[in-house]
């Protein structure tokens, strides 16, 4: 198998996550048409229609490449390549018209996470990197804040959907949270709130229960961006984890509240 240059690999990342980001925003008026309503959650047709624009520009560019995604998967054991898609994070912002979402594409390689893009329409904002690469936003370097200490930090968090069935340790870590940084903040879209992490306008990123194509690309790009990494995969849950990203001034206060 030829190596894929990774310039290569991350302009298809951005042009899927652009198509269906944009495909999402010009068809706002069918915003509410669902086909599930999960508790805490929502699934709504324009999530499935732009998994299937973003898998076109893939597969027109690698057609016998893998697909993992939110909405629908497909496997092809000739290929280590994998894409990661979740065509619309923050799918009940989007629905109530907050601007708060994004596509997110990622691509790795086995395990490895290889480039990713992460794109808000309405906010008009493109995050991406690749594995050799400088984080961006916009074609502009982003890298992460140089918060010094917790209690001056602005973390980002998120509950999960999954609430009712949460172990109590959820609860505490997020008590701790709140009374260890300056403030505690939840927006809805987890790999848009990493890629704030990623340029600073957050200190950190913590959260209990999300799924791999909710960080792939958003976490590499903090990583590419300067962040540390703490990672705690799920037991049970395929696909799952536990996340820290921060400045690495704040890695170390973060990991002792998950593992307390």
């Amino acid at each position: 198998m030829n190596a894929i240059s990774f310039d290569v690999l991350l302009d298809i990342a951005v042009k899927a996550a652009k198509a269906a980001g944009m495909h999402a925003k010009q068809n706002k008026a069918r915003r509410k048409d669902s086909f599930a309503s999960p508790d805490h959650d929502l699934k709504l047709l324009l999530d499935v229609e732009a998994q299937k624009i973003a898998e076109g520009v893939i597969l027109s560019a690698f057609p016998n490449h893998s697909i993992l995604g939110e909405e629908d998967t497909t496997s092809n054991d000739a290929t280590e390549y994998e894409w990661i898609i979740d065509p619309i994070d923050g799918t009940v912002n989007f629905s109530q018209g907050f601007e708060y979402w994004c596509s997110s594409v990622a691509v790795r390689l086995g395990e490895q996470v290889l480039a990713g893009c992460v794109f808000a329409p309405d906010l008009d904002a493109c995050y991406s990197a690749h594995i050799e690469s400088e984080a961006k936003r916009n074609g502009e370097p982003i890298r992460v804040s140089q918060t010094q200490t917790l209690r001056e930090a602005l973390v980002v968090s998120g509950v999960s959907k999954y609430m009712a069935t949460c172990p109590e340790p959820h609860f505490e870590r997020f008590r701790q949270l709140e009374l260890q940084t300056r403030k505690v903040r939840i927006f809805g879209a987890a790999a848009l709130d990493i890629c704030r992490t990623a340029e600073g306008a957050s200190d950190a990123f913590f959260e209990s229960d999300i799924y791999l194509w909710d960080y792939a690309a958003g976490g590499l790009i903090a990583e590419r961006a300067g962040a540390a990494k703490a990672f705690y995969p799920h037991k049970t849950k395929t696909h799952a984890a536990s996340l820290i990203y921060a400045n690495p001034h704040l890695i170390g206060d973060l990991k002792n509240i998950f593992e307390a």
